[in-house]
């Protein structure tokens, strides 16, 4: 009887979970976010609305070695484009002109032999 109701000191092992995010079975690592700890990816347990602009994401990590869950805080911080729906009671802020991204068609010759929209 002795050594029951013990536990054995072993070393952490990291042994992540396996999360199939689309139904073709392949991993979305898009909706991931990394733990802060040990930097493994980490799921969004559940999300609660706090205002129109901010959302508290509940996480939890992947390697089951670490063991984390945390907040995380998603925030809007501006428009690149307004969109057609008006809703003056957001006043939401719009990103400055000069920092507006662009798509910009491929340069000529650089297409790899894929077909292009941009090119005749």
């Amino acid at each position: 009887m002795s050594g029951e109701g013990h536990l054995q000191s072993r070393p952490l092992i990291h042994a992540p979970l396996e999360f199939r995010m689309r139904s073709s079975g392949t991993q979305a690592n898009r909706a991931f976010v990394l733990c802060p700890k040990c930097e493994a990816p980490g799921f969004i347990r559940r999300s609660e609305r706090i205002t129109v602009t901010v959302k508290h994401l509940h996480c939890h990590c992947t390697n089951t070695g670490c063991g984390h869950t945390w907040l995380n805080e998603l925030t809007f911080v501006h428009s690149f484009n307004p969109g057609l729906i008006d809703r003056p009671d957001l006043n939401l802020k719009v990103c400055p002109r000069e920092q507006v991204p662009h798509v910009m068609p491929p340069e000529k010759g650089t297409d790899d032999g894929q077909m292009s929209m941009f090119t005749g």
